[in-house]
This record gives structure tokens, C-alpha cells and sequence, in this order.
């Protein structure tokens, strides 16, 4: 990415350890004689998923499956690095400067974009894209500090800011931030739900819910040379041993999100390739803190003490993920506070705060899990681990979409959920710990928090950064709104003819533009 200026550089401090590999590291990272070959035109290449899209508009969805059957299909103005996880590159913008106080960004868009309908993609449907996401709420929050959007010309975007945000070219780039086309929004009544406005490598030819989606190749793309395959078909799979025995019947060509379990029997499959990353899902046990006793710090704090993570890693994991005994943020990244609060099991402490709490017997609670195995596993662990502590748990598992629709109006008491994908720690925090966060689903609110949150936004200096979101971790963990269980590794298998395939920390499928299937 093109150093313009303090801004700029301070973004590229996002990155994590670079991705690394376990087991067998040859199998893993591939070979030099791939470099070597030169990409193939043409094919179907077909990857599976845990579950399908709920819904296919870029600006509204919040599932991470969504994600990846979307992404295809629209242009972002940036995007992710692949293969270098928190460093921000060009996609539609081909060229950019942002002034010396972090509030004006002049972008340059390239000329000769055109959406899937054969409309050119210019300055104005950037303008209406970014409308529309504050319009719908969903990420509506990325953009308060935006003061005004111009358009001087059909190439040139000019956006002023408030106030500085440090993370605002990472939302720019996140997958789901897309530029869409107006027409075909109206068109549509305003909804994207089942429909394509992108300009994308790919476009949708047919979307049968719960089966599989369609991608072909977008033969207007504006990369020139890309994409490589015919077609793209996404299957919603949520059996991992379905995923697993179908790749290695060469039924799939990618299986993008491995259990730990089918890591280690994939790992010696024939003719199959399993990549392994540092992962940025993140697992947790949410606790709703407006009702019931999880109203009480002290009883959330004694869950926190009561699990087991290091067993529940062993237990459900395989020993493969990695605890998380401070915040959300894993091991080696930039803004890992380095909290080691949870890191032995207190079931002693836990009796006490309950007793504190009002609660010397215990209470009963439900435990909410949708179709994910892992979590219904985790749910079960969990279970017996708060039974040692007088707190009998009752798991109620759901369908992902009626698990997901009470999770977002706060219809639970105990949930195990996850989030993925996030690079800045602005991510990891302002939506799902801040008052009123479009992701704060446990209906949690701490003053302090708030305005640490707030200046962690707009403050560019590096250091000054850090401590401010060490605080807000310190003081989040310390007030429970979550138990946090581990950070799991992001492994995907491939068949041996997938080749240019990312394997990306934040599980982004946009290198199916440069990926290619060896004949």
C-alpha cells in the first residue's frame, strides 16, 4: 500500500504474527513448484461452508457465512492483503492521499468499473453505497465521524471526516462496506435480499437456500486477466464429517472451515492440502446482564472463574485453539493486553461470589447454542463444569435462524456464540462492548468503557492507542459481560488441483478472483 502519510503508516501496525502452520508443514504450505505453474482458464470449483447465506445484501447482513457467499459478487473500495492479515490494499480505489490531520480522504477510483448490469460504477454510487450502510444500521457506526461525501468528478471520491478515525480505512475495506448499484436497489424495492447490485468478480445466476449457490465469472471485471474459474458454486453444509468425507471424495474442492477434529484426519488424506493460520474466531459464553441473576457482576464473575478453558480446549478442541484467560483479542496481535486474569479454574472463589451475590445455592439458568458442534459440545462441558458451582444449566439448542434472531433481540440468558473476521481492535470492541452497540447482544453499559472506546477511535498515536484499549479490556473483563473461551486457529482443506486459494485469518473468500484449478 502507498505511504501517504502518519495515518497510513499507523495502519499497517495491525498486523498479527504472521500466519503459521502446524503438523505437517511441507503438506501445509505448499511447494515451490506451485509458484511455478502458470494459472489454468477455465472450470467449476465448488467450496462448502457450516451454514448458508441468510440473506444477500452487503449492507444488511451480519452472519459471517453471509460474507462469503457475498463478497464475490461486490467491488469494496479497499480490501484485506491476502496473505498479510491487517494490511489494507486498493481494490476499487486506484490511487489515494488522506491530509495531515486524518480527516480528508481524496480517492481515485479506477475508470473502467462497471457493475453487473453493464452500468459504469462511478463516484456516485460510492457516495450512495456509503449513504445506504449508515441508512441501514448495521455498520452505520464505522461512519459517524463522516462530515460530508463530494464527488467532484465520475472518479473521484473526496470523504471529510469529523474527527480523525484511525481504523477508517480497515471499515473501508471490510467485505460487506461494498459499493452497490443504485438501479438495482430501486429496482428491487430497496431491497438486496435475494438480488445482485455488484460489479464483482462474479455474478449470481441462482440461489437455492439451504443448498447451494451459483457464481459464474464476471467476463466485464475490471482486473484485467481475472478471474481465472467459470464458476463459482458455494454448499451450505453444516455436518463437518459431511464436509470432511466429501473433499476427500474430491466432491468438493474446498472445505474453508475445518473442526479440529477433521484437521487432524485431513492432514493425511490423500490428494488433499490443509492450510492452517492464526485465526481471528473467537468463541465466548454470553451472558445477557439485564435480568435474572446474571444482572450481578459478581455472579458473572463467578461463571468466568468456574469454566475450565484450558479443559474445554482439550475437550472440544482437540488441545488445537488457544484460551483466552484476558479479553477477545489472541496472542500476538498488536493490541493483545496481555490480561492472564482466568488462567487457572477457581471453583472456591466461584462459591464465594455466588454466596456474595445472594446466590449460596446456586440458581438455574438456559443455555442457548444454535447448529455450530463445536458450541453444542462446548454447551455440554460447560454444563458440568457450573454444576460444580451450584449453577444448573439447561441447554436449549435451536436453528441457526431462530438461534441468531433471539441472540439480536436479547431473548437468552446464556448463549455460546462466536464472531469472526476482525482486524482493528476497534472491531473487536466499540459495537459489542459499547452502550447501544449495533452487536452489544448482552445489553452491556459501563461509562468508563464508553469514552475509552470513543478515544481509542480518534487517537492516532500508536502508544497512546494501546493503553487506551488495555483499559477498556481490563475493565471489560473485570465487569464479565462474556466468558471468554479461546481463539481458534482458521485451517481450510483444499484439493491438490486449488491453486492461489488465500487462506485468510478473517476466512475473506475474495482470492476465489485469483484462484485457479490445475487440469
Amino acid at each position: 500500500m502507498k505511504k501517504l502519510s502518519l495515518l497510513t503508516c499507523f495502519l499497517l501496525l495491525f498486523t498479527i504474527i504472521s500466519a503459521c502452520s502446524s503438523g505437517n508443514s511441507a503438506k501445509e504450505s505448499g511447494t515451490s513448484a506451485e509458484a511455478d505453474q502458470k494459472p489454468v482458464y477455465g472450470g467449476t470449483l465448488t467450496i462448502a461452508d457450516l451454514n448458508d447465506a441468510k440473506g444477500l445484501d452487503p449492507h444488511k447482513e451480519t452472519s459471517a457465512q453471509s460474507f462469503h457467499y457475498i463478497e464475490n459478487m461486490y467491488d469494496t473500495l479497499f480490501r484485506y492483503k491476502d496473505g498479510k492479515y491487517g494490511v489494507i490494499d486498493k481494490d476499487l480505489v486506484n490511487d489515494y492521499t488522506i491530509s495531515k490531520d486524518g480527516k480528508t480522504y481524496t480517492l481515485h477510483l479506477h475508470d473502467n468499473v462497471k457493475f453487473h448490469n453493464g452500468d459504469p460504477l462511478t463516484s456516485a454510487d460510492v457516495k450512495y453505497s456509503i449513504e445506504r450502510i449508515i441508512k441501514m444500521g448495521v455498520r452505520a457506526q464505522q461512519f459517524d465521524a463522516v462530515k460530508s461525501i463530494d464527488t467532484p468528478d465520475k472518479t473521484t471520491v473526496v470523504i471529510t471526516l469529523k474527527q480523525a478515525v484511525a481504523p477508517f480505512l480497515t471499515f473501508l475495506a471490510n467485505p460487506m462496506n461494498a459499493i452497490v448499484n443504485k438501479t438495482i436497489v430501486e429496482k428491487n424495492g430497496g431491497k438486496l435480499d435475494q438480488a445482485d447490485a455488484g460489479s464483482g468478480p462474479f455474478t449470481l445466476v441462482s440461489w437455492k437456500k439451504d443448498q447451494e449457490m451459483v457464481l459464474k465469472k464476471n467476463k466485464s471485471y475490471f482486473k484485467k486477466g481475472l478471474p481465472y474459474l467459470d464458476k463459482v458454486v458455494f454448499k451450505a453444509i453444516p455436518d463437518s464429517t459431511a464436509r470432511s468425507t466429501a473433499i476427500r471424495n474430491k466432491e468438493l474442492n474446498i472445505d474453508l472451515q475445518l473442526t479440529a477434529k477433521d484437521k487432524m484426519l485431513l492432514d493425511h488424506a490423500s490428494g488433499v492440502t490443509v492450510k492452517s493460520v492464526t485465526g481471528t474466531y473467537w468463541e465466548y459464553i454470553g451472558l445477557n446482564v439485564t435480568k435474572g441473576p446474571l444482572k450481578k457482576k459478581e455472579v458473572r464473575d463467578a461463571i468466568s472463574w468456574a469454566v475450565d478453558r484450558n479443559a474445554l480446549n482439550k475437550q472440544v478442541k482437540f488441545g488445537q485453539a488457544t484460551p483466552l484467560t484476558g479479553g477477545p483479542i489472541p496472542p500476538g496481535h498488536a493490541y493483545d493486553a496481555k490480561l492472564d486474569t482466568f488462567s487457572k479454574r477457581d471453583t472456591a472463589k466461584a462459591k464465594q461470589l455466588l454466596a456474595d451475590a445472594g446466590y449460596p445455592d446456586g440458581f438455574s439458568i438456559t443455555l442457548k447454542v444454535g447448529q455450530n458442534q463445536d458450541q453444542v459440545d462446548a454447551a455440554q462441558v460447560i454444563k458440568d463444569q457450573l454444576k460444580a458451582v451450584g449453577i444448573n444449566v439447561k441447554i436449549e439448542q435451536q436453528e441457526d435462524s431462530v438461534f441468531f434472531n433471539a441472540l439480536g433481540k436479547k431473548q437468552f440468558e446464556m448463549t455460546i456464540v462466536g464472531w469472526v473476521g476482525f482486524v482493528d481492535p476497534d472491531e473487536f470492541f466499540y459495537n459489542i462492548f459499547h452502550t447501544g452497540g449495533a452487536y452489544n447482544q448482552q445489553g452491556y453499559t459501563n461509562k468508563e468503557v464508553d469514552k475509552l472506546l470513543e478515544e481509542g477511535r480518534v487517537t492516532m498515536d500508536e502508544a497512546k492507542r494501546k493503553q487506551i484499549y488495555d483499559h477498556a479490556q481490563k475493565l471489560i473483563v473485570e465487569d464479565a459481560p462474556m466468558v471468554f473461551l479461546y481463539a481458534n486457529k482458521q485451517s481450510t482443506a483444499m484439493t491438490n488441483t486449488v491453486h492461489g486459494f488465500d487462506v485468510n485469518p478473517t476466512v475473506t473468500t475474495k482470492s476465489l478472483e485469483s484462484t485457479w484449478l490445475s487440469k
